[in-house]
């Protein structure tokens, strides 16, 4: 099936685009002023060359334009550029990068030959008298010019977080690094960055590269950029509008982390970085170690770069979460309105969380055309968990108020007690714990073999790429436990949610009165490790694991269209992704325990003595556990037979789906003396399958499915350069976003009892988005920079978690049953839907106007960033509502103000962001989910003792700020986490 309802659209698409690039080539051909003569051969050579500072670094993403025309090329990651077509005879250069002055150079060039050039830039003159002011490292001004620089000479809309010249990054993963430019939000786990939204589209939609190659996430889709470390990038280029080149599962954009090259320095270089701090909630300790070494030998055609990183950190969280019901036992008078809380809860966690990376790269340049590399990373991610959670279950044997005595139930969702959804007492409540001992760890392996070849105007690149992503789950212990049944042996609670931010819980005794009725008795302030009953223990062995190869042609070829310099490109790509999933659960329960002639345990077995580690008022007391106890007391239950596999988890879980995706493209970079148009479209052939098992007349039986689709993907993009210091960008292309892995499974089960299937659908199909982009830049001659623009996307087929009202199909009928009417809980397209909004951007170091005042070189220091982004989006649900589309903020802002002088740097960094929709509920007075409006206050400093030796301190969250979800207004919030503010300080080596 394609993709698009209708191919005409895209055939449409693609005709406008390439009557855009004719009329722009007429009107070239019919200027005289800028058509250069085409009566016959001209003699043309070309010219390559490296551009560098005065300090002898390579500046990447400098512009260089032979004058008078409109041949123009940008250095790359190492400095190097190359002019294709350079008419003979002797030329002048110029070179423009922010922060320097205008170079020009000139150059005789002969049509048997290249000439090889080596040009310094100057920074640009800073004080009256014209001489230029050394004040010492300026790192935020260093990675702010050369992202800006990259940004200003790119032919799309990007935006990039450069690497200071030491090469570092202000935070460890590229989630927090690129979370202050324009239009990222993100999202956050334990109060870590770990998912990036562009522009309020959802994080499923925001693609992942390295050094230009795709690479599938260990969560699928829905990339995790908590497990990349930001030691690893030298750049970080957010690619926000799809051209031909990148591939069609681009919707909101694309990160592609630039991983460093042995080429990228002049010669012999190496840092070393270590830091030490804590988190102020459980005072756990956190520590930072990386590094990196490159050399280049054999006449410098040889380069060899390697580099590790570690990233650790101890710490706790104060958790509250509710439920929140329309109470069906709620029969008074109004009871359809009143909103009451099923169960509340504290998850307590104890976290260990690392990152840990290594990468090499091996590169051979045997001269300025040609080079080769391999490169190989290895990241991964750990989470080691200890969660108590001790869950109130307030409805827990509740009657309707119609049809019992008041004061002889417990009392839940009833106002003739006196209660109120917001406060009250309830008898014989009661408790469920879990004791969770959780080790995850995700992981991305990718090895790359690629090469760049220059030869007679032709440029060909290649990728050869193997990447493989786990995420696998071997907890040592899960356990449940559960209050008993009698009602005098549970608690009596009192609580009160008048305050949203705090939901408290008061214990008491349960007394029964001689009247059957129930009332509290004295204060018990203490959960006891064996007042609860055992109901299981478990342990989890997981792996989700995809396996990916990818093989990808680019070549470029320059030529005169209608006597404009131009380059087509086109090429191909070769993806061949395979997903499996394998899960296995042994559990230990106590019908096994009493086969194996064991008694059942309590959680005094496996607690321990350590004081409460949080800041949260519980209102009770509880213990700790140890991991180690429980996993030994799991050990020996195994050792006794006690243990059995849990039916039908891995039957339900287990499944295998594959993606093939062939694909080509063709497009073309028209370069004008005022500007570029880059046009093009990409086709994509992308075939499915899956196999599963299913619920098959009691039986579970294997389930294959698979299906293909051809998609067309137009674009066009149009860059003007107003004059030297201004650009305007427009843009128009397409995209669609796949569903995930886990979605397409076949897997299915079903239940009598309550009439519903569950499982995947083969049959969703990709989310369709067709965009434009308007936007305005102003690179300010004071090394400031400005910029408003516009976009919409309009969307169609959006996925959403839902439950259909007819399971659709009799492949699950048996026993004379027809389950084809069953309910359907599974991931299904909705409705058609928009993006819509508007960025800003600004940043200005106030040396000048500083100076211009008249005040002390101290003071001269100074400078701004902000960003502001203002989003509307609107989506139809599968039951017909209409909604904002999750993930999508309405407004999100950063705020950096910094001072750089006398080699000392610091940076306050203030981010905020507009509650938005987490997911869609049933239409009923509760409303939707909600993440709640977030804030976060960010300080770093550093200082350089000379150029070989700085120091550094880092302070994240000092507000405390809390992540809040709710459902349908604040006060009913569903999930409420703090995670305390986090120091950390070191000393960084570069030599």
């Amino acid at each position: 099936m394609s993709m698009f309802s209708n191919i005409s659209k895209s055939s449409l698409y693609l005709r406008s685009a390439m009557a855009a690039v004719a009329v722009s080539s007429v009107s070239i051909a019919c200027s005289p002023a800028q058509a250069q003569s085409t009566a016959g051969a001209r003699a043309e050579g070309r010219v390559s060359g490296t551009v560098l500072n005065a300090s002898g670094d390579f500046l990447r993403g400098a512009e260089v334009r032979v004058e008078g025309s409109d041949i123009v090329s940008v250095t790359d990651n190492d400095g190097r550029f190359t002019l294709q077509r350079v008419p003979a005879g002797t030329q002048r250069l110029s070179i423009s990068y922010i922060g320097f002055e205008t170079g020009h150079q000139s150059v005789d060039v002969g049509s048997a030959g290249s000439a090889d050039l080596r040009i310094a830039l100057r920074p640009r003159a800073t004080d009256q008298a014209g001489d230029i002011v050394v004040s010492g490292s300026r790192p935020i001004a260093e990675s702010e010019e050369a992202a800006l620089q990259l940004k200003r000479s790119s032919t799309s809309l990007v935006d990039v977080i450069a690497a200071d010249s030491v090469g570092r990054f202000p935070d460890q993963n590229i989630a927090a690094a690129v979370s202050r430019l324009p239009g990222v939000s993100v999202g956050r786990d334990q109060g870590q960055e770990r998912y990036i939204s562009l522009r309020g589209s959802p994080a499923s939609w925001t693609t992942m590269a390295f050094d230009g190659v795709n690479v599938i996430s260990p969560a699928g889709r829905e990339t995790r950029f908590d497990t990349i470390p930001s030691s690893i990038a030298s750049q970080t280029v957010i690619r926000k509008a799809v051209t031909a080149d990148m591939p069609g599962e681009t919707v909101a954009g694309n990160i592609n982390i630039v991983t460093r090259s042995p080429f990228d320095y002049p010669g012999f270089k190496g840092a070393l970085d270590g830091g030490y701090g804590y988190n102020d909630l459980g005072q756990g300790k956190q520590y930072n170690l990386s590094g990196f070494l490159s050399d280049r030998f054999a006449n410098d055609t040889l380069g060899i770069l390697i580099g590790a990183s570690r990233y650790e950190r101890d710490m706790v969280t104060d958790n509250f979460e509710n439920s929140w019901e329309v109470s069906p036992e709620d029969q008074e008078e109004g009871g359809e309105n009143r909103i009451w809380a099923s169960k509340t809860q504290n998850k307590l966690y104890r976290l260990k969380r690392s990152n840990t990376s290594y990468s090499g790269r091996l590169e051979w340049r045997p001269d300025s055309a040609n080079k080769v590399f391999l490169s190989t990373i290895y990241s991964q991610f750990r989470d080691d968990e200890l969660r108590n959670a001790w869950v109130f279950d307030l409805d827990q044997d509740a009657k309707k108020t119609g049809s019992s005595t008041v004061g002889t139930t417990t009392g839940y969702a009833d106002i003739r007690t006196g209660n109120t959804p917001m406060q009250g007492t309830l008898y014989g409540a009661e408790i469920e714990s879990t004791l969770n001992s959780n080790s995850s760890r995700q992981s991305i392996f990718t090895n790359t073999l690629a090469g760049e070849h220059e030869m007679d105007g032709w440029k060909i690149r290649w990728r050869a790429n193997y990447t493989r992503a786990d995420d696998r789950s071997k907890p040592p212990f899960q356990s449940s436990w559960a209050s008993p049944g009698d009602f005098t042996s549970r608690p009596t609670l009192v609580y009160d949610f008048t305050d949203p931010n705090l939901a408290k819980v008061q214990l008491y005794d349960t007394v029964r009165n001689a009247d059957g009725t129930y009332s509290a008795g004295a204060a018990r302030p203490y959960i006891s490790p064996t007042e609860l009953n055992f109901l299981t223990m478990t342990r989890n062995r997981q792996l989700d694991r995809t396996n990916a190869y990818t093989g990808k042609l680019d070549i470029e070829h320059t030529m005169d269209l209608f006597g404009a310099e131009t380059v087509f490109q086109f090429g191909g790509e070769y993806d061949k992704r395979t997903k499996t999933s394998r899960r296995t659960v042994l559990e230990v329960t106590p019908a096994t325990l009493a086969a194996a002639g064991l008694s059942n345990p309590t959680q005094a077995d496996i607690s321990i003595d350590t004081p409460y580690k949080g800041k949260l008022p519980l209102g009770y007391g509880f213990k700790y556990f140890s991991s180690d106890k429980g996993e030994a007391l799991f050990d020996s239950y195994l050792a006794a037979g006690a243990a059995q596999v849990q039916e039908g988890t891995s039957e339900e879980n287990n499944y295998r789906v594959s993606e093939e995706v062939i694909a080509g493209y063709l497009m073309g970079t028209t370069y004008f003396d005022w500007g570029n148009i880059v046009y093009g479209a990409r086709v994509e052939k992308v075939t499915n399958a899956g196999s599963a098992l299913s619920m098959i007349d009691d039986a579970w039986a294997p389930t294959h499915v698979s299906s293909s689709f051809t998609s067309i993907y137009p674009s066009v993009h149009i860059n003007w350069d107003i004059n030297r210091d201004m650009k305007l960008r427009v843009s128009g292309n397409t995209g669609a976003a796949r569903p995930d892995y886990d979605q397409l499974r076949p897997n299915f089960s079903y239940d009598d009892v309550d009439q519903v299937v569950s499982g995947g659908n083969p049959d969703a199909r990709p989310e369709r988005a067709k965009g434009v982009d308007v936007y305005f830049e102003w690179y300010m001659p004071s090394r400031g920079f400005f910029s408003v623009g516009a976009y919409y996307k309009k969307l169609d087929d959006i996925l959403y978690d839902v439950e259909l009202t007819t399971f659709g199909s009799d492949v699950l009928n048996s026993d004379g049953i027809d389950r084809s009417d069953y309910r359907y809980s599974t991931v299904a397209n909705g409705g058609s839907g928009h993006i819509k909004g508007i960025e800003f951007a600004f940043s200005q170091p106030l040396e000048g106007l500083a100076r211009s005042a008249g005040l002390p070189d101290w003071a001269q220091g100074f400078g701004l960033q902000a960003n502001l982004t203002l989003n509307d989006s609107k989506a139809t649900t599968p039951d017909g509502r209409t909604t904002d589309l999750p993930g999508a903020s309405p407004l999100i802002y950063n705020i950096s103000g910094y001072y750089e002088r006398y080699g000392f740097s610091a940076r306050v960094s203030y981010q905020w962001q507009k509650a938005y929709l987490d997911s869609i509920g049933s239409g009923d007075i509760l409303g939707d989910a909600y993440w709640a409006n977030v804030a976060r206050l960010d300080f770093s400093m550093r200082y350089s003792i000379n150029e070989n030796l700085q120091l550094y301190l880092d302070a994240n969250n000092l507000t405390n700020e809390p992540g809040i979800r709710y459902q349908g207004n604040v006060q009913h919030q569903i999930e409420h986490e703090t995670f305390g503010r986090r120091y950390l300080a070191g000393v960084r080596l570069n030599f």
